[in-house]
């Protein structure tokens, strides 16, 4: 009898260890959508850059591009969102260079050119060192983080932890449990995660530093509502800016476009 609970335990356990083991690989393919290949660079779209090198407090090596603006009035960190790469979002870097800011893209461990494997605590560290090189890069300008979708978390993390003089959350959730809570209402996936990805709480301790969080009610990815509550509770100054269009739509940046003239006003607060 004892032998056959040992084996019952032992099967138990396998079951518990398998189950936690596909669990945990279910949350990173929901979390994290890398592309190594790089199909677009600035030049692209007719910007001069430098390739950036640099490592993460770990170790790891990161890559970035280095955009900078004619006679610059401050300089941009940009965290990407969970999938692709910088190569997919060269669209941005014209948008800051017209409007006089340099950009540092760069990406993630596991992104991109860069080492390791995506992780909540790596991105932070990741982040971090972004941001120590694109301060060294600036020779004393302003930093602002913008931070889109899973960026958001990363770039209010960073905000905690850097001096940069703004934020900017696009698009972005309260927390991994809240998406979690919104995406599967009928698991409790909620209560299981491994990561937190807490933008609220991460904006809600940075009083003083001017936000512009921006959600479109159209966003088949991150719902609407998780963005509200994540304006909520950001410390004030903050302000709430109502988009259109898809997830990963970047149409405030054109004129007339909802959000465009809050945006402006925003990136307007860095005089030459």
């Amino acid at each position: 009898m004892q032998k056959v609970m040992v084996i019952l335990l032992v099967l138990l356990m396998l079951v518990f260890l398998g189950g936690w083991v596909a669990l945990r690989r279910f949350e990173r393919s929901m979390l994290y959508h890398p592309v190594q290949g790089i199909e677009q660079t600035p030049a692209n779209v007719q910007l001069r850059y430098q390739d950036v090198h640099f490592v993460s407090a770990d170790g790891t090596s990161l890559t970035g591009w280095w955009i900078p603006a004619n006679d610059p009035k401050a300089t941009v960190v940009y965290c990407h969102g969970n999938s692709g790469n910088i190569g997919t979002k060269v669209a941005v870097a014209s948008e800051f260079f017209k409007r006089g800011f340099n950009l540092l893209l760069w990406d993630y461990r596991g992104f991109g050119q860069s080492g390791g494997k995506p992780s909540e605590k790596g991105l932070y560290e990741d982040a971090r060192s972004a941001f120590d090189v694109a301060a060294a890069m600036s020779k004393g300008l302003p930093i602002l983080l913008y931070g889109h979708s899973l960026g958001a978390a990363v770039a209010a993390r960073t905000a905690m932890d850097r001096p940069a003089a703004a934020l900017i959350l696009d698009s972005g959730f309260a927390s991994a449990a809240d998406l979690a809570r919104r995406w599967y209402p009928d698991w409790p996936f909620d209560r299981l995660l491994s990561v937190s990805y807490d933008t609220a709480a991460y904006a809600s301790s940075l009083p003083g530093l001017p936000k512009l969080i921006a959600h479109s009610m159209q966003d088949q990815v991150v719902p609407f509502q998780s963005g509200r509550i994540l304006h909520a509770a950001a410390a004030p100054p903050k302000e709430f800016v109502l988009l259109e269009g898809e997830h990963s739509d970047h149409s405030w940046f054109t004129p007339g476009a909802p959000g465009h003239a809050e945006l402006e006003a925003f990136l307007n607060l860095f005089k030459r």
